[in-house]
């Protein structure tokens, strides 16, 4: 009797068992499919090294015994090949499947049932000459039937679930459906060859190593799940309606980088060691430096949340760690309810607005995301979207609102202000769009497409003929921190042909510059091409005169809020006069911005302001309406 074959294949499949039970694995669908293949293929190997036993020695034995054990080893093939289509079609059908993928599904199903009952009425015959050795018979022929359906269903579902499946599941499975055809053909052909259950352990080795070993999910630097498998497992959650809780742990930085790198580095290691205590969540290392864990509960994450915190400050007095913990300051992202979110997509979407580095987050160490912070975020995600849409239809509109100047008496200065113009002709406004692009970092392809668009209309039109000296455009944050803004913008300028004495740039006074000596330096060879810098909405909230000192600026524009208090209150014109003061001393420019009246266009020119700007004179205008404008104004 020769059973190499199927000893081998035991031992296979069992070494796969056991490798594969002593690793951690999230729980998913396709996982307990797996499993159960395994236990299967198991199984069928078992019985048929025991039915092989019973036919060469079943005249020991009662006959009805090496039937009953023959019946059982051709079930388990059919068990084997029925749990190969359940597994391809895991994660699937039960949550996403169309009607004709569930009609297929319940068809199998009810073959499967038929097809085990079926066998264990239907005769079965063996056959045995001391060398070739098989059953045979209505059983027999049954089990090849169902079998080939199974193999057929498996192909089929992989082609109609094909979007829905990795094609590295689908290589995976046909390369293991192939093998075990061409095995039961050889095995048909050539009795002597009992090689149809060791190529289903065959199967199982490739399954094993392309898709389910445990290792696979695992990150080799910290022991954790992988971020390559969360969207996969918030997926499963989502399709089973599982309830479920979620924080995030990352680290707000504030030291240099150098030093922050390694430090964070310590810290990471030291947590990811702490986590492994948590048995209440599963546990993500997202490989940028954070970790996801998800609770079933709200009380898991509450008292797992007080451990982590106790831990930190455990650890305090240690030189190793200390400094780590002081620069890298824990910052939690709780999601009590992970229902706000529709999928996992959206899930993913949210944490990663909610990462202290792209936030700026300084004041807080938490922040808990509840239903109005997602449809907050998702309102964000349809001007994101709008904003992406105008840029690629080009119904990105530039209007100028004129600047006076109060010793020539022309308009000698514009500001470049940005419209979107939506299909049905609407105007969308800067304060409704560029926050959003600012936290999304979609500000700087929008501020590229804004300076092609004005050096555009400035080469054109050579708007300095017509009285102006100087157009006002805006520097973003982000922008000026790029360390390759200086020569893109240098190029802009050298494409269209336009002086660098021409532009102004306006920076916003913001407590998130995060790279302070970046957008000096940037400032600094910008100034040193003959480009000037205004500090625009000063006294808007978070007004800083070191803004003045540290920036090369030769202008400061008065926000609109702080010249309509100097009319209001006493502190108001206090402030508005000492700056103006200040900035003269500095040899600075001061405009004056949102002057809407006569009263207050006197009123600051009594006080020494250089530039008017505001409804008075005009709106901001479309380019044909302000070239008009100039005209009007400054040729007649």
């Amino acid at each position: 009797m020769n059973i190499y074959t199927q000893v081998c294949g035991l031992i296979i499949v069992s070494m796969l068992l056991f490798f594969y039970k002593r690793q951690p694995t999230m729980g998913l669908v396709s996982e307990r499919r797996f499993i159960e293949t395994l236990y299967a293929i198991l199984a069928c190997v078992i019985l048929d090294i025991a039915s092989c036993y019973f036919i060469v020695y079943g005249y020991r034995y009662n006959p009805m015994i090496t039937t009953i054990v023959g019946k059982f080893y051709l079930q388990s093939l059919q068990i084997v090949s029925f749990f190969a289509f359940k597994y391809t079609v895991s994660d699937i059908v039960e949550t996403k499947g169309s009607q004709a993928e569930i009609l297929l599904d319940r068809f199998i199903k009810f073959c499967f049932v038929g097809g085990v009952l079926l066998t264990l009425y239907l005769p079965l015959n063996f056959y045995y000459d001391g060398i070739k050795l098989y059953s045979y018979g209505p059983a027999a022929i049954l089990t090849y039937v169902l079998a080939s359906i199974y193999i057929l269903s498996v192909a089929l579902s992989a082609f109609l679930l094909r979007h829905h499946i990795k094609r590295q599941k689908i290589n995976a499975l046909l390369i293991w459906m192939v093998i075990w055809s061409l095995a039961a053909i050889i095995q048909f052909i050539r009795p002597q060859y009992l090689i149809v259950s060791f190529a289903a352990c065959i199967g199982a080795l490739i399954m094993y190593f392309e898709l389910e070993n445990p290792q696979g999910a695992i990150s080799r630097k910290t022991g954790h799940f992988s971020s390559a498998v969360i969207h996969d497992y918030f997926d499963f959650l989502y399709q089973n309606k599982k309830t479920f809780s979620l924080m995030m742990i990352s680290f707000k930085t504030v030291g240099d980088a150098v030093n922050e790198n390694k430090l964070l580095r310590q810290t990471i290691e030291k947590l990811s060691e702490f986590l492994f205590s948590i048995d209440t969540a599963k546990v993500f290392d997202t490989a940028e430096g954070y970790f996801l864990l998800v609770f079933d509960s709200t009380d898991f994450m509450e008292s797992t949340k007080f451990k982590i915190a106790t831990y930190f400050q455990s650890i305090e007095d240690n030189p190793d760690i200390a400094d780590a913990i002081t620069l890298l300051n824990p910052f939690y992202t709780i999601i009590p309810n992970c229902n706000v979110a529709e999928d996992a997509d959206e899930l993913q979407m949210l944490l990663t607005n909610f990462i202290p580095s792209s936030h700026n987050m300084t004041n807080k160490n938490e922040v808990v995301v509840n239903s109005e912070t997602m449809a907050e975020l998702r309102k964000h995600k349809l001007v994101e979207k709008m904003v992406v849409s105008a840029m690629e239809e080009d119904r990105i509109e530039m209007h100028y609102q004129p600047i006076y100047n109060i010793s020539t008496g022309l308009f000698t200065g514009a500001e470049a202000l940005v419209r979107i113009r939506l299909k049905d002709g609407t105007l969308v406004y800067p304060n409704d769009f560029i926050p959003v692009m600012e936290e999304t970092g979609r500000i700087i392809p929008l501020s590229d497409g804004i300076y092609r668009k004005v050096l555009s209309f400035m080469k054109s039109y050579r708007v300095e003929k017509l009285g102006i000296e100087k157009i006002e455009i805006n520097l973003s944050v982000k922008q000026g921190e790029s360390p390759v803004f200086v020569s893109r913008f240098t190029e802009l300028l050298e494409h269209y042909a336009v002086s660098p004495l021409l532009i102004n740039m306006e920076i916003t006074e913001t407590s998130s510059l995060i790279s302070k000596e970046n957008i000096l330096n940037n400032m600094k060879k910008l100034e040193e091409k003959g480009i000037s810098f205004s500090l625009d909405d000063f006294g808007s909230g978070t007004s800083n005169l070191n803004y003045i000192i540290d920036m090369p600026v030769s202008i400061v524009k008065l926000d609109k809020h702080l010249t309509d208090e100097y009319f209001k209150n006493n502190k108001a014109r206090a402030i508005v006069k000492t700056v103006i003061d200040m900035a003269h001393s500095m040899d600075i420019k001061i405009i004056a911005e949102g002057i809407e009246t006569k009263e207050a266009l006197e009123t600051m020119k009594t006080l020494g302001v250089d530039y008017i700007q505001g409804y008075y004179f005009t709106k901001p205008l479309p380019e044909h309406e302000f070239l008009k404008f100039l005209q009007s104004n400054n040729l007649n």
